[in-house]
């Protein structure tokens, strides 16, 4: 038995041995071409969950200290490497990267990276595949992964030659980050994973033929477009600046246009804050859950300006009755790096397909500074008027609205902090009641709309920014999707705040269960949720609770003084979240406070979404 133990242990060093000094010989595994492709393209962080098919792959990260230095986290599910990923690339420079196994491992994938496409959020994605002989025999955790992932993802490949490794990511990391923003997929059959090659045979991109940062100046066309849309902007008298996610790179740019030329602003949830929400101009954000003075405004507006934004339904409410007087004049401006969004939801009038950088530095130089006082006038009449409101429990116990506003009071004084938030009531009344100063500070799932995203965006979050504060506020209905993050959590000591508030309801779909479904709550109530203080002590991770207001401020307060991961289970009351734009209803059709606490509404029971 000792003899054959000191075999053993003599082939396992002979064995790493060889695949240590191959990394610095001529001849590489295929594997090895991969890892060594991602030092090079920057990656400091990956998501993964391993399996057969991806285990040559998973194992370079053994060698991290011999050769690069990229951090393997692993998440608890496959879901939660993709959302923790796209955490990291939304509140850095970074790209995601995620590597799963063939099989489960890729269809998991399939909601973060549809999450991440639509929210312009540049991913790598690689998963395992069977051997290029055994595809398409049914075998062991084989699918169908570039057929599945192809309609969901800028571009999805299948390696087929152990040579094109090189090419092939670094394109992936192009065309990720290139244009309009989005996600890769690379499905890597073992067999490659495990092939040999020489250096001297592979396929790489020429540098000079995708060099990111090369922007050329504007065509005799696009001159004579962006000339002709100053010039609107410059003749009217109520415009209106309605940006998104597109804007948060030029976000300096957009604060010196609107200082300069005084014209108001709105946002989506993605652009908020943007525009520092404290300015007197600034419209905070709009849609079916949007500051009220923003919906009135865009209705009156006679010229909208939208920078980096898509008109998604959810900010239009009835396309057919949004923006009337801008519609009626003609003059609805639309600014976007991706070309095909024009027209797609609506027929604008004016399109410039550029940068918002590009656009804003343009108009800086030549847009003027017009008196409108009636307009702004009216601006500032709809925003004393028309405000977020909510209603004080009379028992001292606690809601939504007055948590978030207790969190929101602790951070005015803070810059360096980063909220998640997964999908519901909590998420809406987080963006009404957290004041947006700084951009790209809270991050949620918006087209997509995932619940559970929450914790996993909130470990990216944190992974990417080691010293800044990280809260997930999240609902007790969206926890429960992802609440085994809690052991990634600890695996790796990340200190998370996680607020969860526990209404034990489905809030929004309940909400809409009693306005539009005559009060048939048929899927919408949490009866037996656990108790999340016993569920985070078992995880080995401090929590609190807090179900009175004359212990908010004290207990939020400890709870985010606290150096370590912590969990805050806040027992709420349920509260609808208003405003509400109906489903068939124009933006200022809106199911506001008043209205509904008067039981004065009037919504369309016709109107049933699907």
């Amino acid at each position: 038995m000792f003899l054959i133990n000191r075999v053993k242990n003599k082939i396992f060093l002979n064995t790493n041995l060889v695949r240590l000094n191959n990394r610095y010989m001529s001849e590489k595994t295929g594997a090895q071409l991969v890892y060594d492709k991602l030092v090079q393209n920057g990656v400091k962080t990956v998501c993964g969950y391993s399996g057969g098919s991806i285990m040559p792959l998973i194992d370079q990260f053994h060698l991290k200290n011999n050769y690069g230095n990229i951090d393997l986290i692993i998440n608890t599910h496959e879901q939660s490497c993709g959302h923790a990923a796209t955490g990291i690339s939304k509140t850095s420079n970074e790209t995601g990267v995620i590597i799963t196994t063939s099989g489960p491992g890729c269809t998991n994938l399939i909601t973060p990276i549809l999450d991440a496409q639509t929210d312009s959020t540049p991913l790598v994605v690689i998963t395992g595949q069977v051997g290029l002989k055994n595809i398409g025999t049914d075998a062991f955790q084989e699918a169908p992964a570039v057929e599945v992932t192809k309609p969901c993802t800028k571009w999805s490949v299948l390696i087929n030659d152990v040579k094109d490794i090189p090419f092939i990511i670094d394109k992936a990391f192009y065309i990720a980050n290139s244009g309009k923003k989005g996600v890769v997929h690379i499905d890597l059959p073992k067999c490659i994973s495990t092939a040999l090659v020489d250096d001297k045979l592979l396929k790489n991109l020429e540098k000079d033929s995708y060099n990111l940062e090369k922007q050329s100046d504007f065509t005799e066309n696009q001159y004579k477009k962006i000339e002709n849309i100053v010039d609107v902007i410059n003749n009217s008298k109520k415009p209106l600046l309605y940006i998104g996610q597109g804007c948060l790179e030029a976000w300096k740019e957009l604060r010196e246009f609107v200082n300069l030329t005084n014209i108001p602003c709105t946002s989506t949830i993605h652009g908020k804050g943007i525009l520092n929400e404290d300015d007197e101009l600034s419209l905070k954000w709009c849609g079916m859950h949007g500051f009220p003075a923003a919906n009135y405004a865009l209705q009156e507006a006679d010229c909208i300006i939208a920078i980096g934004s898509r008109f998604d339904d959810r900010t239009t409410g009835n396309i057919s009755g949004y923006a009337p007087v801008a519609r009626n004049k003609k003059q609805i401006i639309h600014v976007d790096i991706e070309k095909t969004q024009f027209n797609k939801a609506l027929n604008t009038h004016y399109n410039l397909n550029t940068t918002s950088k590009k656009f804003l530095d343009y108009c800086i130089k030549h847009v003027k500074n017009i008196d409108r006082k009636d307009w702004l006038k009216r601006i500032n009449n709809l925003q004393k008027n028309y405000g977020f409101n909510y209603t004080q429990e009379k028992d001292g116990k606690l809601n939504t609205p007055s948590v978030i506003n207790s969190i929101d009071k602790y951070l005015l004084d803070k810059k360096d902090y980063y909220i998640t938030t997964g999908v519901g009531n909590h998420q809406m009344m987080t963006y009404q009641y957290i004041t947006g100063k700084y951009p790209n500070r809270i991050q949620s799932s918006g087209s997509l709309g995932v619940m559970g995203a929450g914790l996993p965006y909130a470990i990216g979050a944190q992974i990417a920014n080691k010293n800044s504060l990280v809260i997930d506020i999240d609902g007790d209905s969206s926890f429960m999707m992802t609440m085994n993050e809690l052991k990634t959590i600890k695996e790796y000591n990340l200190p998370i705040k996680i607020a969860i508030l526990n209404d034990s309801v489905q809030g929004m779909v309940n909400v809409w269960e009693e306005l539009f479904f005559d009060k048939r709550y048929t899927a919408t109530i949490n009866k037996n949720n656990p108790d999340f203080c016993l569920l985070a002590n078992s995880f080995g991770i401090k929590s609190l609770k807090c179900d009175n207001l004359a212990d908010l401020e004290s207990t939020t307060k400890e709870f985010l003084d606290y150096e370590g991961p912590i969990l805050c289970e806040y027992r709420v009351n349920h509260q609808i979240c208003l405003p509400l734009v109906g489903p068939g209803k124009n933006l200022d059709e809106m199911i506001m406070f008043d209205d509904y606490y008067k039981n004065r509404f009037d919504f369309d029971k016709d109107s049933i979404p699907s």
